[in-house]
């Protein structure tokens, strides 16, 4: 009977394994009994307080770059006539830090953990077809997303409350809008897959592929730390979590998630020539994805192409029950939720405060 090393050797990038003798261990079961060793479940809780660690050490970096550069380099923010916050080039600039210090955070990663991250843009099995269904899928989910959050500002607006980070404009100069549509578009999607699809993903995967689905979709929503933008990872996250699972690589959702981020910006890059044409493509946009993405979902889902990696009693007693024991993602899911909870806001106090 093979070891719980030997046999964590034997998985590739996102658990599946390599080719083994037949009848031998089928995918996913690298467990020896239906209970959980205590040597088992020490590495497993490791391999949660990895993924832990890799977050609180991105909190930490951006936390401390992203403050300390706001209050040194932009001390004085200006607000237009309507009370909302004006970003200028200073704002776009500082706003790529997130995406900075998690490459930082994915090297520091790869250098402890002495992992090959060029195995993570492997293209033997990426399929330009089967990438395009994905990114038909993405836009789908960012479509509903949309849709939910129109609900959930309406339940927000009928408690007084509202989004408060959200607030912003661009300032109108072509150099802001190209600083933003850069960080959005091209560094953003490469830095955020590396830590979600690349770390969570990946080490979530080697426990339970559908638990790390859900669980690195969850994690990539709520790390945005409002609520809407909390349903559009969460939703987004899923189709780009099982892409990454299918090929093994994160060159298919990195070009998901670049394809959803340009969707999204470009009504802001037609604002600047015509403010209400970009309101127009908002709502251009959403039957357009909607149906094309919906037909997509269904086509692949009578298929069978859209069938979720197995999720047995093994596998349940081996994800959540030992993950709440991990402090580090205890910690971190505090920090993330407070974040959450904490950009909700009344209105009256939000557009008094922007006043000030």
């Amino acid at each position: 009977m093979l070891s719980f090393r030997s046999i964590l050797n034997k998985m590739n990038n996102y658990g599946q394994f390599t080719p083994l003798p037949p009848n031998q261990i089928p995918p996913q079961m690298y467990y020896q009994t239906f209970e959980v060793a205590p040597d088992e479940k020490r590495r497993i809780r490791h391999n949660y307080n990895v993924i832990g660690l890799t977050l609180l050490t991105l909190y930490i970096l951006f936390s401390v770059s992203c403050y300390s550069a706001y209050y040194f380099a932009y001390p004085d923010p200006q607000y237009n006539e309507d009370g909302m916050l004006i970003l200028n080039m200073a704002d776009m600039i500082i706003g790529c830090f997130p995406a900075i210090m998690a490459i930082i955070t994915f090297a520091g990663y790869c250098i402890f953990a002495k992992y090959n991250p060029t195995e993570l843009f492997r293209t033997d099995n990426v399929s330009g077809k089967e990438t395009f269904k994905y990114v038909m899928l993405v836009l789908f989910a960012q479509q509903l997303s949309f849709i939910c959050n129109i609900f959930i500002s309406i339940f927000l607006a009928s408690m007084g409350l509202e989004v408060s980070g959200l607030n912003y404009v661009l300032e109108h100069k072509p150099s802001v809008y190209a600083v933003d549509i850069f960080s959005a578009v091209i560094l953003a999607p490469i830095a955020e897959e590396l830590i979600y699809r690349g770390v969570v993903l990946r080490c979530a995967a080697k426990i339970s592929q559908r638990f790390a689905i859900f669980f690195s979709a969850f994690i990539f929503g709520i790390m945005h730390g409002n609520p809407y933008q909390f349903t559009l990872g969460f939703l987004i996250g899923i189709p780009m979590a099982m892409i990454t699972i299918k090929t093994g690589s994160l060159i298919p959702a990195i070009i998901c998630h670049m394809t959803n981020n340009i969707v999204a910006s470009i009504p802001s890059v037609v604002e600047y020539f015509n403010e209400d044409l970009s309101y127009t493509l908002n709502f251009i946009f959403l039957p357009i994805f909607l149906i094309s993405g919906l037909i997509v979902l269904v086509s692949e889902f009578a298929s069978g192409k859209l069938k979720l990696p197995e999720y047995n009693q093994h596998h349940k007693k081996r994800t959540l029950p030992i993950l709440m024991t991990s402090w580090s993602i205890i910690t971190i899911m505090v920090f993330y939720i407070l974040d959450l909870v904490t950009s909700i806001q009344p209105i009256a106090e939000t557009a008094a405060n922007a006043a000030a």
